[in-house]
């Protein structure tokens, strides 16, 4: 997965939004207090933004992978796949917004395998692959998915390096923000295998 990939922000020919609105329910807009998985109040599903003109900041900013990433297909369109990819976490997160309604799109095919072609793309420089539904978050592992649960405000998602009969395996869990263990690792990822600092 080449980098120049994952920050284009411009949209790709051909591409666009169309009648799609599915980012006005499965992401949340801190301006308006809207959470994850519900509609916007703004929003008129199929249709678009009641409010585009003055639509808040993050709004403004947001860049639905399907729109800028080539290395997603057509069926990545989120009407269609019902599901939103995006960049999160400084460029150190794929994050797979999953509609709620649809829970179990993410398992289905091609999306499942392409999925976890990124996991494996991503793990050699511990980058995150994360599906979320509503509040839950499911991590995606080259040879396991790990069901985080519901991540509170003052919780990371973080991948650390263990060695498990000789070998080091990634593992993924939540921790507290202000956990001591974190203090100097980048965002969302924890060194030191060889110590194992995940007991």
């Amino acid at each position: 997965m080449a980098e120049a990939q994952l920050v284009e922000e411009q949209s790709l020919p051909g591409r666009a939004c169309g009648t799609c609105t599915l980012c006005c329910k499965v992401m949340g807009i801190e301006e308006l207090d809207k959470p994850r998985g519900t509609w916007c109040q703004h929003c008129v599903p199929g249709s678009g933004c009641k409010v585009y003109a003055e639509r808040p900041p993050s709004c403004r900013a947001f860049h639905c992978g399907y729109l800028t990433w080539k290395m997603l297909g057509e069926h990545w369109l989120p009407a269609r796949s019902k599901m939103v990819v995006v960049l999160d976490s400084d460029g150190d997160r794929i994050a797979i917004h999953v509609d709620s309604s649809r829970p179990t799109a993410w398992r289905g095919q091609p999306y499942y395998g392409e999925i976890k072609q990124w996991a494996r793309d991503s793990a050699r420089d511990l980058r995150q692959v994360v599906v979320i539904i509503g509040d839950r978050s499911i991590v995606i592992l080259p040879d396991e998915d790990v069901d985080i649960g519901v991540t509170s405000a003052d919780e990371r998602i973080v991948l650390g390096e263990v060695v498990e009969n000789g070998r080091l395996k990634l593992r993924a869990m939540k921790m507290r923000a202000d956990d001591p263990r974190l203090a100097g690792a980048e965002a969302g990822k924890l060194y030191g295998a060889a110590s194992n600092p995940l007991r």
